[in-house]
């Protein structure tokens, strides 16, 4: 099962997002809000984060987060934010909309390896679709030399078909 989570500024119209997919936790997404999703009116839709406890284990520091998408009080999309147990370091950096649907920034990593990606949705058919992610890696190829983070590569990867928000585990891309 798939879960999103998005926290919103109203002001600069920026969020933190993260996504991971837990299929123990039930998708709680109203549908009947799902299908009111309204692609022409951006202001429709806003992002929240929000800690959920019922993904917490013992070992867990922290309770883990989603992002959630809501028209109006109703959450039509979730994200789970990847534990640090899951993915070193993660960040999720920013959620913007666009004039297609809205962008997500995250990053990762730690020593000698760094990653920064991007994720892309458009808004289509009332639903949020995955087409394009792009991914920007940095390693270290002599630590010994001082010189960190010293490699870089980017890759922009084009989802064909597109991926229904609802299907999107976002660990399958970092």
């Amino acid at each position: 099962m798939l879960f999103l989570v998005i926290a919103a500024c109203a002001a600069n119209k920026k969020v933190t997002i993260a996504t991971f997919q837990n299929a123990s936790v039930e998708k709680a997404v109203d549908e009947k809000a799902a299908r009111t999703l309204d692609c022409r009116n951006a202001n429709e839709y806003s992002f929240v984060v929000v800690q959920n406890p019922n993904r917490k284990n013992d070992s867990d520091p922290v309770i883990p987060e989603d992002l959630n998408i809501l028209v109006g009080d109703d959450v039509v999309s979730k994200i789970e934010l990847p534990k640090e147990s899951e993915v070193k370091n993660f960040s999720l950096n920013s959620t913007e909309k666009t004039k297609a649907g809205f962008e997500m920034r995250v990053d990762w990593g730690g020593g000698v390896y760094h990653y920064e990606i991007q994720f892309n949705f458009r808004c289509k058919k009332n639903n949020f679709y995955l087409y394009e992610v792009k991914k920007k890696s940095s390693s270290t190829t002599s630590p010994d030399n001082g010189n960190f983070l010293d490699k870089k590569k980017s890759k922009v990867t084009k989802i064909e078909p597109n991926l229904p928000i609802e299907k999107f585990v976002m660990t399958d891309y970092l």
